[in-house]
């Protein structure tokens, strides 16, 4: 399961704008009283694609209050920072006048600030993803907790797994939902870039789409937004290879050398189930697999299936040794592009091991299929 925490996205903050040191001309200042202070230092910092950089400083007095007005931000993303692991999360613009309260101790959880729409929402969308980490954290401690007082052996903890996998795609879809109202609510709003990374492109194109269109609009000549900008078109490039190896469409053609260097089509092999099985010798998990695809192979090979192994190598002499270590007997090809494979992009593969199934008409009618799953579909399709 997978665990979602915006406060983790914000750390290395994917986008921002350059800015200059060249002091204040905008007005902009942020005023703080922070309570259970002794005096320390605070600083402002920017985050960039290249690291962190300080921007500003002060020195809280005896009660509590500090000032900083030495710089013109542009818009993007900052943190506010006692010490590393004591710092409150910010999204400025320039000529903002910002009023910050917060408990010195804990600026994270303790932080608000006044005169920064994006930061507010920045914070609401925060307030969110604890909110879903906590219900995913608690469903999780079930797993852990019936692990341990049941003693579940392998096959056990397997099925729970996947029955709490319901529950947990059920909790992932609601969240999404009502992330993706509170982006389409705020659709030029500079802290919504950090909140959408959290959507499934393939489910949510639609709102990547109208948040693209409402910044490129409010900053048409912001680079970071025209990243975004360009994220999005390769996102929907993306999201529409993906359709194009949906269950029931017809197989994209293939046309790979093999290790003869004769080209073969995948569509000569027309007439027979046939498993497209993408993998390299350098992928451990794909070796650890190859056993159970060779099980699967010597089962059916003989009631008309044939496996077609895609390898995305780069290297020629490791992906044959693979071949002849491994006793691989059904074809096998490869541009050895690496993750550049023609393959990959026709595919949409995003990692390996990943299998497609298509059947004699050369429709797709499984993906992603190892283990004990690829034998029941096997076993399902040759009945």
């Amino acid at each position: 399961m997978k665990k979602i925490t915006l406060l983790a996205l914000a750390a290395i903050a994917l986008y921002s704008c350059s800015t200059s040191n060249s002091g204040n001309t905008s007005g902009f200042e942020i005023k703080g009283n922070l309570s259970n202070s002794k005096g320390e230092a605070v600083y402002l910092e920017k985050l960039s694609q290249t690291g962190v950089t300080s921007v500003d400083s002060a020195t809280i007095d005896e009660k509590g209050e500090f000032l900083m007005n030495h710089y013109s931000p542009s818009v993007g993303f900052y943190r506010l920072r006692i010490s590393n692991s004591n710092f409150a999360m910010l999204v400025l613009d320039s000529a903002q006048k910002i009023s910050v309260t917060a408990d010195a101790r804990d600026l994270g959880n303790t932080f608000n600030a006044e005169g920064s729409p994006d930061t507010k929402l920045f914070l609401e969308y925060n307030k969110l993803a604890q909110g879903q980490k906590a219900r995913t954290d608690s469903l999780e401690n079930v797993f852990r907790t019936a692990m341990i007082t049941l003693k579940l052996d392998s096959l056990r903890a397997d099925s729970l797994s996947k029955e709490l996998q319901k529950p947990y795609e059920v909790m992932v879809a609601q969240y999404s939902e009502v992330l993706a109202k509170k982006i389409k609510e705020n659709p030029n709003s500079f802290a919504s870039i950090m909140a959408i990374q959290q959507l499934r492109p393939e489910n949510y194109l639609e709102v990547y789409k109208i948040l693209d269109k409402g910044l490129s609009e409010k900053y048409p000549d912001n680079k970071d937004i025209k990243s975004y900008h360009a994220m999005v078109q390769q996102t929907e490039m993306m999201v529409s290879r993906t359709q194009a190896i949906k269950i029931g469409a017809e197989a994209p053609e293939l046309i790979l050398p093999m290790p003869n260097d004769k080209e073969l089509a995948l569509s000569s092999l027309r007439g027979k189930v046939v498993l497209v099985d993408f993998w390299a010798s350098w992928c451990a998990p794909c070796r650890k697999e190859l056993p159970n695809v060779k099980r699967a192979y010597e089962k059916y090979k003989n009631k008309g299936f044939e496996i077609l192994g895609v390898s995305l190598d780069k290297d020629r002499e490791a992906w044959l040794e693979a071949i002849t270590k491994e006793g691989l007997t059904w074809p096998q090809v490869s541009d050895l592009k690496f993750w550049q494979s023609e393959a990959c992009s026709i595919y949409a593969v995003q990692s390996i091991p990943y299998t497609v199934l298509i059947d004699k008409e050369g429709k797709i009618i499984a993906t992603d299929l190892r283990g004990a799953d690829l034998d029941k579909k096997l076993a399902e399709v040759f009945k």
